[in-house]
C-alpha cells in the first residue's frame, strides 16, 4: 500500500496536533498509534523522531539569532547616527544578553550519590566491566559507585547543560551484587551498558541522553518560571512532547538491551536475574525495611550495622514462605505506559524463557559481591552502612517524630475512650494505630467495635480482614470481600491479600478469580489517580456533604497546630469512580510571635497534621500561600467548606 510521505515540517505540526492529549486515555491512544507505526514503517518513526531532536536545537539557535539580529540592527542605526554613547551601552546590553542565555540554559544536573570505587580496590569488579564495555562497544565510565539499593543503572551526567559532553556513571546496588550469582549480574550490567552501547545502536543512544536533557530543561522553566514567552510556551510543550514520542523507543530499547545481554551472558541467566530480583525487592519492601523502620519508633537516628545484617538477610529471601506469592504478584502485573519498562512476563517471554509452573530458584552458592569484591566486601558494607545512616537521617529522623506524635495521638483516644464514646472514624484511626504500634492482635477488638456502629466502613473491615488472613483465618475473607464492594481503592490491595491467601489454602482457582479481579481494576484506578491529585484552581469543587459529629472532630483537631489560621474542607468533582469521594483540605498558615524556635515547614505541618487527623476518606491535604489565591478564592465559594477558622 502506497503511503504518502508527508515534509518534516508538516510531520512536525501534526505530531504537535496528535499530542494536546487531555486525559491519560488519550495519551495511551497516541502511544498506540506510535507503536504501530514504528512496527510498520520502523524508518519514518527514526526520521520523525530525529527531527523532533533536532528541533529543540534550532528553536534555540534560531531564537539566539533572531536576538541578536535585532541588536545588530540597532546597532546600525546608532553607527548611521553616531552615537558612541549608546553604542557602548548596547555593547554592555549585548554581552549581558549572551550571559543571561548561557545561564537560562545552563542546566545543572546534580551528580549522582554513592560510593566511589577504584580499580586498586576491586580490580575483578573492573575486570568484568572493562570486558562488557569492550564487546558492546560502550564508553568507559568516569566513575563507577557503589550504592545501598537493589538496583543498577547508567547515568550521563552533561558537564555543559543541554550542550552535553557527557561524565559517565555505572551505580551498582550491594544489595543486587548479594542477591545475584556472578552470572546473573554479569546479564544485569550487561544490559545497562547496552543502553550506551555505540555497535548498532548508536541513534537510540543519542535519543536516551537528548530526551532527559529536554525534559529537565521544560521542567526547569516551568519550576523557576524562567525562560520567558519564547522559550517557556515552547519547551513547556515541545519537553513533554518529545520524551512522549521518544516513549516507543525507549520501551523498544529495555527489550534490545535485554536482548544483547541475553547474547553475551545468556538468556537463561537474565532471565533467572529478573527472577531472582523480583523476590529480593518483595523481600526488602515487606519483610527486612519494615523490621528496620520499626526501630523509628525508638531510635532518633539510623541503627548501625544496616547494610551487613541486610546483605546477610538476602540469602533467606528466595527461601522465604512468601516467595512463590511474591513472585505470583509480579508475573500478574501487566505492562502499563506509565513507565518505559515491560512487566516481568513480557520481558521473560521476549527472552524465549520457559515459563514453567514453578519459576522458583535454587539459592545461590555464591554472591557477585562475594566474587567481585572478596575481602573487600566487609569493609565495602560497613562503609555504605556509613554512608546510608548519614543519607537516612532526615527521613529517619521524620519519621521517628511522627511515631511519637501517633504515641500521643493513641493515648490521647485511650484517655478519651474511658470517658466519652468516640466517632466512627476516632474509633477506626484508635484501631489503625493500635495495629502499628503494639501487637496486632489487640486491634480485633477494637476494629470490632467499630464495625458494630459502622458494619460497612470499608477501612476497618480491611485492616480487619488482612489481620485475620494474617492469622491464616479465613473469617477475614468477609471482611476484604465488603471493603472491595465499599472502596474501590480497596480492590487492588484487597485482592492481592486474598490471591495470596488463597494460594497458599490451595485454593488456585479462587486465587485466580482474585487475580483476574486485580488485574482488571489496575488500569482504571490508575488513571482515577491521577485525575484526583493534586488540587488546582482549574478544579471543580462541592460541598463535603460529612456528618457534623466529623467535621466538629476534624475542627477540633486541627485547633490543636496554632499554625493553623483556617481551614476548608471540599470534595473534589471527580469523573471515574465518582461513587470514591476524594476529599481536598486547604489550611491558611498563621505566623505567631515565639513561633521561631518552634517553626515546621510547610511539609513538616502537613505530615504531622494528617498524622493526627482522624479520618479514613481519600484526602489530600495543601497549605494554601500567595501562588494559591485563586484556588483559595475558589475554595471559599464552595458552601459550608471553611471547617474551621482561628
Amino acid at each position: 500500500m502506497n503511503r504518502k510521505r508527508l515534509s518534516p515540517c508538516l510531520d512536525l505540526i501534526k505530531l504537535r496536533n496528535l499530542l494536546k492529549v487531555k486525559t491519560p486515555e488519550e495519551f495511551d491512544a497516541l502511544v498506540q498509534r506510535i507503536e504501530t507505526e514504528a512496527a510498520l514503517h520502523p524508518g519514518h518513526y527514526r526520521f520523525r523522531l530525529a527531527g523532533l531532536a533536532v528541533l529543540g536545537y534550532a528553536y534555540i539557535f534560531c531564537v539566539f539569532v533572531l536576538l541578536y539580529s535585532l541588536l545588530w540592527g540597532v546597532r546600525k542605526v546608532l553607527l548611521f547616527n553616531q552615537d558612541p554613547y549608546l553604542i557602548a551601552r548596547l555593547n554592555w546590553i549585548t554581552v549581558l544578553l549572551g550571559l543571561g542565555l548561557l545561564r537560562l540554559f545552563w542546566v545543572r544536573f546534580p551528580p549522582p550519590k554513592g560510593l566511589p570505587l577504584n580499580r586498586k580496590q576491586v580490580p575483578a569488579l573492573f575486570s568484568v566491566i572493562d570486558q562488557l564495555t569492550q564487546t558492546l562497544n560502550a564508553p568507559r565510565f568516569n566513575h563507577i559507585l557503589l550504592t545501598p539499593d537493589l538496583n543498577a543503572g547508567v547515568l550521563q551526567r552533561p558537564r555543559f547543560g543541554f550542550i552535553g559532553w557527557q561524565v559517565n556513571y555505572l551505580l551498582l546496588g550491594l544489595p543486587l551484587m548479594q542477591a545475584l550469582s556472578p552470572d546473573q549480574f554479569r546479564a544485569v550490567a550487561a544490559h545497562e551498558l547496552a543502553h550506551l552501547s555505540n555497535n548498532d545502536s548508536w541513534f537510540a543512544g543519542w535519543i536516551y541522553r537528548v530526551r532527559q536533557a529536554w525534559f529537565e530543561l521544560a521542567e526547569k522553566f516551568q519550576a523557576d518560571r524562567q525562560g520567558g514567552f519564547l522559550f517557556r510556551r515552547f519547551f513547556s510543550w515541545y519537553g513533554p512532547f518529545f520524551k512522549a514520542y521518544s516513549f516507543v523507543l525507549a520501551r523498544t530499547q529495555e527489550y534490545e538491551a535485554d536482548r544483547r545481554a541475553a547474547e553475551i551472558v545468556g538468556a537463561d541467566h537474565k532471565a533467572e536475574a529478573l527472577l531472582n530480583l523480583s523476590i529480593h525487592s518483595h523481600f526488602l519492601q515487606k519483610k527486612f525495611w519494615p523490621k528496620i523502620y520499626q526501630q523509628t519508633t525508638d531510635l532518633a537516628t539510623p541503627p548501625k550495622g544496616t547494610i551487613p545484617a541486610l546483605l546477610q538477610d538476602l540469602e533467606t529471601a528466595t527461601t522465604a514462605q512468601e516467595a512463590p506469592q511474591w513472585l505470583a504478584l509480579d508475573l500478574a502485573r501487566q505492562t502499563d505506559n506509565e513507565a518505559t519498562h515491560p512487566c516481568l512476563t513480557d520481558r521473560l517471554t521476549a527472552l524465549g524463557y520457559e515459563m514453567s509452573a514453578d519459576l522458583l530458584l535454587d539459592p545461590i552458592n555464591q554472591s557477585a559481591a562475594q566474587t567481585f569484591f572478596g575481602d573487600a566486601l566487609t569493609e565495602l558494607s560497613e562503609r555504605l552502612d556509613q554512608f546510608w545512616g548519614q543519607e537516612e537521617a532526615n527521613v529517619w529522623k521524620q519519621q521517628h517524630n511522627q511515631k511519637q506524635q501517633q504515641i500521643k495521638t493513641l493515648a490521647r483516644l485511650d484517655t478519651k475512650a474511658q470517658t466519652h464514646p468516640l466517632t466512627v472514624e476516632e474509633t477506626w484511626k484508635r484501631g489503625f494505630l493500635t495495629w502499628q504500634l503494639r501487637e496486632p492482635k489487640s486491634a480485633i477488638p477494637l476494629f470490632r467495635e467499630g464495625l458494630a456502629q459502622a458494619p460497612e466502613h470499608p477501612m476497618m473491615n480491611y485492616h480487619l480482614g488482612q489481620i485475620l488472613l494474617d492469622q491464616q483465618e479465613s473469617s477475614g475473607v468477609s471482611h476484604l470481600e465488603t471493603a472491595m464492594d465499599q472502596d474501590p481503592a480497596l480492590v487492588i490491595p484487597g485482592c492481592q491479600l486474598l490471591s495470596t491467601f488463597f494460594r497458599q489454602q490451595s485454593h488456585l482457582d479462587r486465587a485466580e478469580k482474585y487475580r483476574h479481579r486485580w488485574r482488571q481494576q489496575d488500569k482504571p484506578w490508575k488513571l482515577a489517580q491521577q485525575e484526583r491529585t493534586p488540587l488546582k484552581a482549574s478544579d471543580r469543587f462541592m460541598p463535603h456533604q460529612l456528618p457534623d459529629a466529623e467535621v466538629n472532630q476534624l475542627s477540633e483537631q486541627l485547633a490543636e497546630y496554632p499554625e493553623v489560621k483556617a481551614a476548608y474542607l471540599v470534595q473534589k468533582q471527580v469523573t471515574r469512580f465518582p461513587e470514591k469521594p476524594f476529599y481536598g483540605l486547604a489550611i491558611v498558615r498563621r505566623y505567631y510571635p515565639g513561633e521561631g524556635p518552634n517553626y515546621k515547614t510547610d511539609v513538616e505541618l502537613s505530615a504531622l497534621i494528617m498524622n493526627q487527623l482522624s479520618f479514613s476518606g481519600e484526602l489530600t491535604l495543601m497549605i494554601l500561600n500567595r501562588a494559591t489565591l485563586n484556588l483559595l478564592q475558589g475554595l471559599r465559594k464552595v458552601g459550608g467548606a471553611m471547617i474551621y477558622q482561628r
